[in-house]
């Protein structure tokens, strides 16, 4: 147990990465070491928008994506050539963690083992947290030992709006932060460090697949016409005002 005092408490310092636009309105003050979670449904962005963060996170560090769902398959490599280039060489790395596994390790193990070695990548990528079979006992595991030195996200398939697995809603609960993915728009449904902002993954396709968010948008961001001076607002039945429509996400 230890035990700091209100003047020690705030006197403590954290590092920080410094995050830009556009991804400060969406993460918010990110520190250096966190865990957080990011799901949605195949075919709407997932990938898309993991890659991106991954490409803007090696600013600074280095990170790594392993791939426990896709190997180092076909379909994984068209997403790194679409959002990886040679200015993050050295710096992103795609590990297939089911390749050359010593016999009787485990995932878990052997994530264990990568994560401690000298010179380990500063930010994962666990692809998928429903690939690796991990448990709540080992997330815990994990978080005790490498969630204060290591920014490490977990993706996932979606149910509905949340996670899949209950694993999943737990790593939620947990984590910094939770963010939905659903027709190339990333959904902030949780952020202990601010961010609040949906994020455009591809807005070409986002348009396509969900006008009526950008509809929305487009009229909240309107400036509002103002009442001729003198004239008396009409009083309206709450009754008689049509329901108000709302954006519907599968």
């Amino acid at each position: 147990m230890k035990v700091l005092g209100v003047v020690q408490f705030k006197q403590k310092r954290f590092k920080l990465l410094g995050i830009a636009a556009p991804w400060l309105k969406a993460l918010g003050n990110l520190p250096a070491a966190f865990m957080g979670i990011i799901y949605g449904k195949p075919g709407n962005g997932k990938t898309e928008y993991c890659m991106q963060l991954a490409a803007y996170l090696t600013n600074f560090g280095k990170v790594a994506w392993l791939s426990y769902e896709q190997g180092h398959g076909f379909d994984l490599q068209l997403a790194v050539n679409r959002n990886i280039d040679e200015r993050h060489t050295g710096k992103f790395l795609v590990i297939d963690p089911e390749e050359d596994i010593p016999p009787g390790v485990s995932l878990f193990e052997d994530l264990d083992n990568f994560l401690s070695k000298r010179n380990s990548p500063d930010f994962v990528f666990i692809d998928s947290l429903d690939y690796t079979r991990f448990t709540w006992a080992e997330y815990l595991a994990l978080k005790k030992k490498h969630g204060k030195k290591k920014g490490i996200i977990f993706i996932s398939h979606a149910k509905g709006k949340g996670p899949k697995t209950n694993i999943g809603e737990q790593i939620e609960h947990d984590g910094a932060f939770g963010i939905f993915v659903s027709k190339f728009i990333a959904y902030i449904h949780k952020n202990r460090y601010g961010g609040t902002d949906d994020y455009i993954i591809y807005e070409e396709r986002a348009r396509q697949l969900n006008p009526l968010y950008f509809e929305q948008k487009a009229m909240s961001n309107a400036p509002k016409e103002k009442a001729p001076a003198g004239r008396k607002k009409k009083k309206v039945d709450p009754e008689q005002l049509e329901p108000e429509k709302k954006e519907v996400i599968e």
